[in-house]
């Protein structure tokens, strides 16, 4: 804390300026924000950066002593004070030179100066990632003409002429996004994304693993001519693997049945997978475990799997299955593995989450294990039923009767509490403070133990000289509680003025949503404080207030 001596301006008035220049000493955290708000958060945004890029990578120049010059010129550029000011000065220096086309748009090597600056504003080395994509381009063009012109780039002649290959002769990493083109036995996989799981060198093949879409997580083994760099990023592939569900989840596993006609008559038993719910035909896209081929089936020809834990039983009486819980026993009309509660009638219901977008669910509502039981499911005694309904209205009558809210534990009354209407807020202002000031004012008219002012021209700290020797009473005493009452009245005098010339300079402030609140407090208490000490404590802060002013 400074000496307070030294807070006084050569005419005694107060000087705020040299109190914050001792006490304050501030940072960005003890400030609140208020003080360089808008930078910190830029640096925060920065740095949370570092070691990522937002860029895509272009291809690395093959000509060497310009990849060499460009990210000499932009280190330089990164590290000087002001980029882009030197960035124009080297444009209209090398403006016209060989190989300085980089630094202009649309001159060769523009894009790779452009992301070695933002790699570098990021932390991050350009050249790796940028080899790469030429190594991607390169290879995309090569496997495209290729495929184009059904060449075959594989070894020609007897087998024995072929290298024995190594895993280190693999070409793709493991984890490395591909895409697939060329093959002509399925031609459904071209186009498709897969991610490498392991190469093989004996078969001088990959393992690959399809990454969304109706392949999604099959395995298969392709050559390297089948395989190429993917455009695709990591961060593409959930959109990629998202497909229209139905009532059966997708990738729900299934066994096929009923099916008449000869030619899928063959299906009849076979495993298979939920791929997607297709809208325009009605029909399921299923595949198969056997072959990984894709057919459309009609949701009366699958049949779920009955999921671990769960026994399948049929009901001759009625024609249908029914489903029993190993763990409790329960039994259940419904499918475990089903989640549409439509089933029953072999029909089909969409996610409607586009549909449901705005609209506002009871969320808290009471839950009971009815919900999950379908009809004709569960069983229950009608008698109890019915003796349970009695109970519940007669308690729910009394409870009218005696004005007590009592909700149904079973659901069938809902009685509605009233809403408890939220108090406003009190809007504070100036004007507000001052006009609550002047009815106080009124009524010290008579009787007066100080002198009524008009602080209308001065400054806030000349009105606040009127509170020093108040000020310096109350400092004398040993104990405040046992300040005089002429005392007292002085205090509440002089202060209501002093909020009244306060709240005029607060309003000239941007910020002061703070001070307005708590002279608004003060105000609202005065005529009920009861105790002196309370009294003294408003004082201080309303003379220390207005010192500042």
């Amino acid at each position: 804390m400074g000496d307070q001596s030294v807070m006084q301006r050569w005419d005694g008035s107060y000087d705020f300026k040299k109190r914050e220049d001792w006490d304050y000493r501030h940072s960005f955290s003890f400030m609140a924000g208020q003080l360089g708000q808008d930078a910190a958060k830029a640096e925060m945004r920065r740095k949370k950066k570092l070691g990522t890029v937002d860029e895509e990578a272009p291809p690395l120049p093959k000509d060497s002593a310009m990849v060499e010059t460009i990210e000499k010129t932009a280190r330089h550029i990164h590290k000087s004070n002001d980029p882009a000011v030197f960035e124009r000065l080297i444009q209209d220096k090398n403006r016209g030179t060989p190989n300085w086309g980089f630094i202009f748009e649309g001159g060769e090597g523009y894009d790779y100066y452009k992301f070695a600056r933002h790699c570098l504003e990021r932390e991050v080395d350009p050249r790796p990632l940028a080899l790469k994509a030429r190594k991607v381009k390169a290879d995309r063009e090569l496997k495209q003409a290729n495929a184009k012109a059904n060449v075959f780039t594989g070894y020609a002649g007897e087998t024995k002429d072929i290298p024995k290959r190594t895993v280190a002769d693999a070409k793709f990493a493991n984890g490395e996004l591909m895409e697939v083109l060329g093959v002509k036995s399925k031609p459904d996989y071209n186009g498709k994304i897969v991610k490498v799981v392991s190469y093989d060198p004996e078969a001088d093949r990959y393992e690959v693993r399809f990454e969304g879409g109706r392949y999604d997580t099959v395995v298969v083994k392709l050559k390297e001519e089948n395989l190429m760099f993917s455009a695709v990023k990591e961060a593409d592939l959930k959109e990629r693997k998202e497909m229209p569900e139905g009532e059966i989840p997708n990738g729900t596993n299934i066994e096929i049945s009923g099916l008449q006609s000869e030619t899928a008559r063959w299906m009849n038993g076979q495993k298979a997978i939920i791929v997607c719910w297709d809208k325009d035909t009605e029909r399921y896209e299923i595949r198969l475990a056997v072959n990984h081929e894709i057919k459309k089936v009609k949701a009366g020809n699958i049949r779920p799997e009955v999921p671990e834990g769960w026994e399948e039983h049929f009901d001759e009486h009625l024609g249908r299955h029914y489903y029993v819980s190993k763990a409790d026993q329960k039994v259940t009309w419904k499918h475990p593995t089903v989640t549409n509660q439509r089933a029953k009638f072999g029909k089909v219901q969409e996610h409607l989450a586009e549909d449901l977008q705005g609209v506002e669910l009871d969320e808290k509502r009471k839950h009971y294990e009815v919900d999950e039981q379908e009809e004709m499911e569960g069983g229950f005694d009608l008698q109890q039923l019915v003796k349970k309904v009695e109970e519940q209205e007669a308690r729910r009558e009394a409870a009218e009767e005696a004005g007590v809210d009592v909700d149904s534990d079973d659901g069938l009354h809902d009685i509605k509490k009233p809403k408890k209407k939220k108090q406003k807020k009190e809007k504070v202002t100036a004007e507000s403070i001052v006009e609550k000031v002047l009815v106080l004012i009124e009524n010290t008219f008579v009787a007066r133990e100080s002198m009524r002012k008009d602080y209308t021209l001065l400054d806030g700290h000349f009105c606040a000289r009127d509170m020093d020797p108040i000020m310096k009473r109350w400092e004398a005493l040993e104990n405040t509680s046992e300040a005089d009452d002429a005392l007292c009245r002085a205090t509440f005098e002089v202060m209501l003025a002093l909020i009244q010339k306060g709240a005029m300079l607060t309003k000239e402030l941007s910020v002061a949503r703070l001070q307005l609140g708590e002279m608004n407090k003060i105000v609202n208490r005065v005529t009920t404080i009861e105790k002196r000490e309370e009294l003294y404590e408003d004082a201080k802060w309303v003379h220390a207030y207005l010192k500042t002013m």
